[in-house]
């Protein structure tokens, strides 16, 4: 099943996110604990609220109070799902992040603006794609009596992104 991945947080925080619950699920699974329903009071718990919110198939394993849900391979058949949902978010990333720099090699070619529209001097596209990263951006203006940066801005903001991508 193929999932579209719209990531409104940031990737490396969604992914740090993940691991979180991956490494949850494992605790859980050593102590032979409920997952999907709280094993107490029979309530969602935390695991079926984050695979809800994302839209992600989850596997219930309870064993608790006379309920008898799923099999123990939940608790690897949900890691899989987030390992995948991982994976996904790092693909769309990269391919995100590929097209960023295609931008940049012809901004660059062409000797634009980057970081304010060299026309208007109003923030342009790239501002927020940086921003919502965490990587640092750096200015290329030269247009209406403003000077921004220099021109190392492109290759500096290339090579800022390429490193992003690396520590994901």
């Amino acid at each position: 099943m193929a999932h579209s991945i719209a990531v409104n947080v940031p990737a490396r925080q969604e992914i740090e996110a993940a691991d979180g619950v991956v490494k949850q699920l494992k605790e859980y699974q050593s102590k032979n604990w409920a997952i999907g329903l709280n094993g107490d009071n029979l309530a969602p718990d935390n695991f079926l609220a984050f695979f809800t919110e994302r839209q992600l198939p989850f596997a219930y394993y309870v064993r608790a109070q006379g309920v008898s849900v799923g099999e123990s391979s939940a608790y690897q058949i949900n890691i899989d799902t987030l390992n995948h949902y991982v994976a996904l978010i790092r693909s769309s990333e990269g391919i995100a992040v590929h097209g960023a720099i295609t931008q940049l090699n012809h901004y660059k070619a062409n000797n634009w603006a980057i970081g304010l529209n060299g026309s208007t001097l109003q923030p342009d596209d790239f501002l927020p794609f940086f921003d919502t990263r965490g990587v640092a951006f750096a200015y290329y203006v030269r247009s209406g009596g403003v000077e921004l940066g220099t021109p190392a801005a492109y290759d500096n903001n290339i090579r800022a992104l390429q490193q992003y991508l690396d520590n994901l």
